[in-house]
C-alpha cells in the first residue's frame, strides 16, 4: 500500500440494539405474528404462493390481499389451518420479538434494516462515515471555541427565524462544516466540495452479518422522571454483543485527522453526550470512552453539534430548534428548559429483559 495511505481494521461492538433502516416497512399482510412462540415470521412470498396454489388456496389468498383491509396474514393463515411446520418450510427468516408488548387488535409497524443483495444485514460505509463526521466536527468546535464564535452568533441570530424544516439553519451549519473541514485549497472558493479534507477519510461498508444477528425491538420512550411509554413500532435490529467489522483508510495527503485524533474525538463526544444529555435521565450509566451512537433511535444529540457549540445553553437552543421546525406541540418540548434537558425523552428498547439505548456501540481500532 502507498505510504500516504493508512488502513485500519475497525470493529463496532453492539451494546444497544442497532437499527440502520432501509426505508422499507413490513405491512401486516407481509409477516406472520406467532404470539405463542413470540416471533415474527417473514415468508418468501414466491414459495408461499406456490404452496397456497398447491393447496388450491391461491384464489382465497388473492381475494384476501385485495379486499380484506382488517385481517393480517397470520390471522388468515390460522383461519385456513395452515400448519406451523409448513409455514417454517417457506419462511425467509424469523425474528424473536419476546421483549415487545404487542396489544391484540393493534397494527404493528415493522421497520426493516439495511440488507445486502443476499438478504444479509450490514452497515453502509456512508452511515459509519456520517457518524464519524459529526464526532469530528464536535471535536473541532469544542477544541477551538474562539474560532467558532462568529458562527455561534450566526446560529443564535437565525435560530428564531421560522423557515422550512429542510432549510432551517442549513446555511449556518454548512458554514461551520466548511470552516472545520474545507482545508485542501484546491479551489479558491472555500465552499467547493473539492476542498473537503474528509474526502481522505475512506470508510468501507461493514462485512455482512447473518440474519441470526437480528432481533425485533420495540421503540420505548424513556422520560427523565423514569416513566416509560411503549410504541407500537418494531425495528429489525442487530443484537447486543454482535461484532461488526469494517475498515477505515486515511489518505494523509488530504485528511488532517489520524487514528488517534478519531479516538480522542470519540472519547470527548461520549463525555459531552453524557454530561449534557443522557446523564440527565435516571439510571443511565456513564458511557465508556470508546462509545458511539449510530442509526435510527440514537436521537438528535448524537447527530448534531448543538451541545458542542452551545454547552449547557444547548438546552434552550435545541428547544428553539424543535419549535421552529414544526415538531408537534404534543411532544411538549416547551417544558425542556424547565427539565434541564432537550429533548426530554431518551429513545430506548428492551432486549432479553434489559433496557438499552438504541444504537449504543463501542468503536475499536484493531
Amino acid at each position: 500500500m502507498k505510504e500516504f495511505l493508512q488502513e485500519y481494521r475497525v470493529q463496532l461492538v453492539v451494546k444497544g440494539p442497532l437499527y440502520v433502516g432501509s426505508g422499507q416497512e413490513l405491512k401486516k399482510k407481509e409477516y406472520i405474528l406467532d404470539r405463542k412462540q413470540k416471533k415474527i415470521i417473514v415468508p418468501a412470498l414466491d414459495r408461499m404462493y406456490m404452496y397456497l396454489k398447491r393447496r388450491k388456496l391461491d384464489t382465497e389468498y388473492e381475494r384476501f390481499m385485495v379486499n380484506d383491509m382488517k385481517k393480517d396474514l397470520g390471522s388468515w393463515m390460522t383461519e385456513h389451518k395452515i400448519p406451523a411446520a409448513d409455514i417454517n418450510e417457506w419462511a425467509l427468516y424469523q425474528l424473536d420479538c419476546g421483549d415487545a408488548v404487542i396489544e391484540r387488535g393493534r397494527t404493528i409497524q415493522i421497520m426493516q434494516c439495511m440488507k445486502d443483495a443476499y438478504g444479509n444485514p450490514y452497515i453502509p460505509g456512508s452511515s459509519l462515515k456520517g457518524m464519524l463526521r459529526t464526532i469530528l466536527l464536535s471535536e473541532c468546535v469544542t477544541a477551538d471555541a474562539e474560532r467558532y464564535q462568529r458562527y455561534k452568533r450566526d446560529v443564535l441570530r437565525e435560530a428564531n427565524q421560522r423557515s422550512g424544516r429542510m432549510s432551517y439553519l442549513k446555511r449556518e451549519t454548512k458554514a461551520i462544516e466548511t470552516e472545520a473541514f474545507h482545508t485542501l485549497q484546491r479551489s479558491k472558493t472555500k465552499t467547493d466540495m473539492v476542498n473537503d479534507s474528509l474526502a481522505g477519510l475512506i470508510v468501507s461498508d461493514s462485512k455482512s452479518l447473518s440474519v441470526d444477528a437480528l432481533t425485533l425491538c420495540q421503540k420505548i420512550e424513556y422520560h427523565t422522571s423514569g416513566e416509560i411509554k411503549r410504541l407500537n413500532l418494531l425495528r429489525e435490529c442487530i443484537k447486543p454483543g454482535t461484532v461488526i467489522d469494517f475498515t477505515i483508510t486515511i489518505d494523509s495527503t488530504k485528511c488532517q485527522f489520524r487514528a488517534e485524533d478519531i479516538k480522542r474525538a470519540v472519547a470527548d463526544f461520549a463525555k459531552l453526550y453524557y454530561e449534557f444529555f443522557s446523564g440527565k435521565f435516571a439510571q443511565i450509566a456513564k458511557p465508556e470512552k470508546d462509545t458511539v451512537w449510530l442509526g435510527g433511535g440514537a436521537g438528535y444529540v448524537s447527530k448534531t453539534i448543538t451541545y458542542p457549540l452551545f454547552g449547557q445553553r444547548g438546552v434552550n437552543m435545541t428547544q428553539t430548534i424543535f419549535e421552529h421546525t414544526g415538531v408537534p406541540r404534543q411532544h411538549k418540548h416547551y417544558i425542556d428548559t424547565r427539565l434541564g434537558v432537550s429533548p426530554h425523552i431518551l429513545k430506548m428498547t428492551m432486549y432479553q429483559g434489559k433496557r438499552y439505548q438504541f444504537g449504543e456501540c463501542s468503536l475499536r481500532f484493531l
